[in-house]
């Protein structure tokens, strides 16, 4: 019970306290990697083979200590006052793990190793000969302080760098996340890596020789921490995204990768690259298999595949690319240690895709890119591949092998490759008609109606293949996404509720913010027609409003001036004229008329006929209308006034005389229609169509109508501005 305690307090420490700690813990193994290596003699010395030759060694770099000795140098011993040592290409070796055949050989390697070493040590206090293929003998005192921390070569610091960043990545992760099993073997996993990079970069940059046991020790470690990151790879899978083994199987997968290096330790196994690279393959293959398992299992869980997705990207981005060109080629005798430091980095890939995917971070887009990446991926490692077949099984030289891969890449793979990703990736799309056409249903339900609502939800849910759609209680402003992406809110139409869809294409993705825009595209069409039947609504009824204006104005009092004709031919022409009136009514065509003189010689003529017929006296009179220009529009609306006017008095008024007087003043045309009758009330909301017909057709026109008071009988005064001469 008191243990438990303890590790609940512990558990529950600040995060900042744990973050601490883990940086203490980074910083100590880097340290403790860069003390190891700083602390050899420093001879500034670097050999290697020379190019085209498996044999001959030669001076690549020579600093500090070695200054003197001249680049280019074929180098055949090393030699001191107790020890002299034949160099051998076997001494260069980088990483032994994966090119030495058997342990044997190993055993041997480490020998010779010490004994340079011990070279170079004796060299500390009294100079070591370097011996030169042609008899040259060149003294080297190594530096007794060691090397100097920027003598040590960039994949010294990319190792340290990786392995401390993926420490502190998994740290992270797993502070944030302390309950999720998954984190825990992410944690484990940073740890390795922290172990094997470390390790890696005492040996695998030093100069010549380096103690024995150390580097024994140092290439175990590296190779314990190589196993127990695929180790805790594999046993992540069996928890991540999905859980799909019980909790002792990740245990036992870890513990039969550490019986492993137990048994190779014993000296089990007789050849190292099987030893040191069999179940490492083994547990690469194997996350391959399991990936495959969890991306069945989380066909109907968006969210879970969103969360691979990341793992497949990061871990075929890194491990994978580290397997093909390191580990891979080393099984077939290739030489891949020169590049080893710098494709530790690729892990780096590793951790941050899966700290993605553990922390969800920006779910809802992986699946637009991921597949992307990886195919290109695919590309490089097909052009890799073909130089490696060119360069190691045609015998082709480098720039031969390269060109040729790059020309069959070229022609035949990256377009080939063009074409399949446009056929995996194209979405079908309806075509706009049918799509417009949706919306059209959508916007004829009545306007605001619940039905409308329904309309727009179903489509909704079918463009997304939604399992699932809610309609909010709240007004929902803007399209977003929810809950890492699983729903989608999307506003209602006409000020309505939001809509929440949950779990798009039934379930196998999930939202985007494509879907977003998508979203917004469709209301803005649906609001735009929305808004284009109102105004044709609006259209309509000014339309009939302007017919039935036209109608009462002038067909009406046309006929209503026939009607108390005779059988005469004045008769006959008037009912002529309102036919034809009507028709242009109906087609909004404005009367013909000539010019203003003409107008007001017509309207005289008619309003007198009218008068006559209805038993009126009419005084018609004009006063400074002789610069008057009048467009037709207001032509046709200053005949349609007279003529309410006129028909008005003759119907209500009880008038027996009435006057029309037009006259010009200040850039207007007013007209001031009276009569003796028994006059008309104000103008009041209950007014008839009349006076309202007058009112509007001013209003167009920047017009006024006015009723002042009078004593008897009912006064209309009329304004209309003039047309402005050109």
């Amino acid at each position: 019970m008191p243990s438990h305690k303890t590790l609940s307090f512990k558990l529950h420490l600040p995060a900042k306290t744990w973050m601490a700690v883990a940086l203490a813990i980074g910083m100590v193994v880097a340290g403790w990697s860069t003390f190891i290596a700083a602390s050899q003699p420093w001879m500034g010395l670097r050999l290697g083979l020379a190019e085209g030759s498996e044999s001959q060694i030669v001076v690549v770099t020579a600093k500090g200590p070695s200054q003197h000795i001249p680049v280019g140098t074929e180098v055949v011993a090393l030699k001191s006052m107790k020890h002299r040592i034949e160099l051998e290409p076997f001494d260069l070796i980088t990483e032994p793990d994966g090119l030495m055949k058997d342990f044997a050989e190993y055993g041997r390697f480490l020998l010779r190793q010490n004994e340079i070493a011990q070279i170079k040590s004796y060299g500390q206090n009294n100079s070591f000969d370097l011996i030169a293929a042609d008899g040259t003998v060149y003294p080297i005192k190594p530096d007794a302080e060691g090397r100097p921390l920027s003598s040590l070569p960039p994949d010294f610091w990319v190792q340290v760098v990786v392995g401390f960043l993926a420490w502190m990545v998994s740290a992270s992760v797993f502070i944030f996340r302390p309950r999720q099993q998954n984190a825990r073997y992410l944690l484990l996993s940073g740890a390795a890596t922290l172990v094997f990079t470390t390790a890696a970069a005492c040996y695998t940059t030093r100069e010549l020789g380096f103690d024995g046991e150390t580097f024994r020790w140092a290439c175990d470690i590296n190779f314990l921490g190589g196993s127990l990151f695929a180790a805790s790879f594999v046993a992540l899978l069996l928890y991540y995204p999905r859980k799909i083994a019980p909790r002792w199987v990740g245990i036992a997968v870890v513990s039969l990768f550490v019986l492993w290096f137990v048994l190779q330790q014993l000296g089990f196994f007789e050849s190292m690259v099987f030893a040191r690279r069999f179940l490492v393959m083994l547990g690469v293959l194997a996350t391959f298999i399991l990936a495959g398992v969890q991306w069945f299992v989380t066909r109907k869980e968006p969210l879970a595949r969103a969360s691979l997705q990341w793992f497949l990207l990061s871990w075929l981005l890194g491990t994978s690319l580290f397997a093909v060109f390191i580990l891979l080629p080393q099984m077939f005798g290739i030489d891949t240690s020169s590049i080893q430091g710098y494709a530790f980095s690729l892990f780096l890939l590793v951790y941050g895709g899966l700290a993605f995917g553990i922390l969800r971070f920006r779910l809802f887009e992986i699946g637009d890119w991921w597949r992307g990446i990886l195919t290109w991926t695919g590309a490089v490692l097909l052009l890799v591949l073909l130089d490696l077949l060119f360069l190691y099984g045609l015998k082709l030289s480098t720039g031969a092998s390269l060109s040729l891969s790059l020309l069959i890449s070229g022609l035949l793979w990256l377009p080939f490759r063009a074409w399949l990703w446009k056929m995996i990736t194209r979405r079908k799309k309806e075509g706009f008609r049918a799509h417009f056409d949706k919306l059209m249903a959508i916007a004829a339900n009545p306007h605001g109606s619940t039905a409308q609502q329904e309309a727009w939800q179903n489509h909704l849910q079918q463009e997304f293949s939604a399992l699932e759609v809610t309609a909010l209680t709240d007004e929902v402003n803007e399209a977003g996404l929810d809950r890492n992406g699983l729903d989608l809110l999307v506003p209602g139409i006409l000020g309505q509720a939001g809509i929440r869809l949950s779990h798009a294409s039934e379930g196998r993705r999930l939202f985007h913010p494509r879907d977003i825009a998508e979203t917004r595209e469709m209301r803005s069409m649906l609001n735009h027609i929305l808004d284009s039947l109102d105004s044709y609504k609006k259209g309509i009824l000014q339309e009939r409003k302007r017919i039935a204006r036209d109608v009462h104005d002038n067909t009406m009092g046309n006929l209503l001036s026939a009607l108390h004709q005779g059988e005469t031919d004045s008769k006959d022409e008037k009912i002529r004229n309102s036919i034809r009136e009507l028709r242009q009514i109906i087609n909004d065509q404005p009367v013909e008329r000539g010019d203003f003189t003409s107008f007001l010689a017509t309207m005289e003529n008619e309003c007198r006929q009218r008068a006559e017929t209805g038993g009126l006296a009419l005084e018609w009179k004009e006063i400074g209308l002789a610069e008057i220009e009048l467009d037709r529009t207001a032509m046709h609306a200053m005949s349609s006034i007279l003529r309410e006017a006129l028909t008005n008095i003759l119907k209500h008024a009880e008038a027996t005389r009435a006057s029309i007087e037009l006259r010009g003043r200040e850039q207007h045309l007013e007209a001031v229609i009276s009569d003796n009758g028994k006059g008309l009330p104000p103008i009041q909301g209950n007014s008839g169509n009349g006076l309202k017909n007058m009112e509007s057709r001013l209003a167009e026109l920047g017009g006024e109508l006015s009723l002042p008071e009078s004593e008897k009988g009912a006064v209309i005064i009329v304004s209309l501005p003039l047309a402005e001469r050109s």
